[in-house]
């Protein structure tokens, strides 16, 4: 969930193999606020937090999922909300 003023989203959890949680609260930070300072809007920005969290458990350590690059873009096609 998330909440801008009087302005509600909420986004569905993503189901995923998790093999490890640890940095999943930054990377769902780093992925919303990727989003936030583009401009995009509160559900989008959502949608992306949720994806980079996710993704972020799908290997061990914090940034593991993100440094094999093939890795995180499968994952963010195969689970990002059709535009």
């Amino acid at each position: 969930m998330a909440r801008r003023g009087k302005v509600e989203v909420t986004g569905p959890a993503l189901r995923v193999e998790a093999v490890d949680p640890v940095g999943a609260g930054d990377s769902f930070d780093a992925g919303f606020i990727h989003q936030y300072v583009r401009g995009a809007d509160l559900a989008t920005c959502l949608a992306h937090g949720n994806l980079a969290g996710a993704c972020s458990t799908t290997k061990p350590g914090g940034t593991e999922a993100f440094r094999d690059r093939a890795h995180f873009q499968k994952f963010f096609s195969m689970h990002a909300p059709c535009p």
